[in-house]
């Protein structure tokens, strides 16, 4: 399994905003997609940090749906809440307990 994930500082105010955006547009979007595993969004209200982190089946189901442009869409619609650019990173998940 592979991981995405996007750190970014939120605008304080924007949080609950943000949080209703990913779990109602995102969410819902990111099941329509071959691969997808499951995604979390992480907030810290103390810091305004934040993490959205992507779990798909294969590197190749995760390339296909950044190469639709969906995460540059995504990343785009929420730039309001950001304080900040956010930064992307990907990881191979070598363990998962559930």
């Amino acid at each position: 399994m592979y991981a995405r994930v996007i750190q970014f500082p939120l605008k304080a105010d924007s949080i609950p905003d943000a949080i209703n955006y990913f779990r109602d547009s995102v969410g819902p979007a990111l099941k329509q997609f071959d691969g997808f595993k499951n995604s979390r969004m992480l907030t810290n209200p103390s810091t305004n940090q934040g993490l959205m982190v992507t779990l798909w089946e294969s590197e190749a189901y995760r390339q296909a749906a950044e190469s639709s442009g969906f995460l540059q869409d995504v990343l785009k619609s929420m730039s309001s809440y950001f304080a900040a650019p956010p930064t992307v990173d990907y990881y191979e998940v070598n363990v998962q307990i559930a």
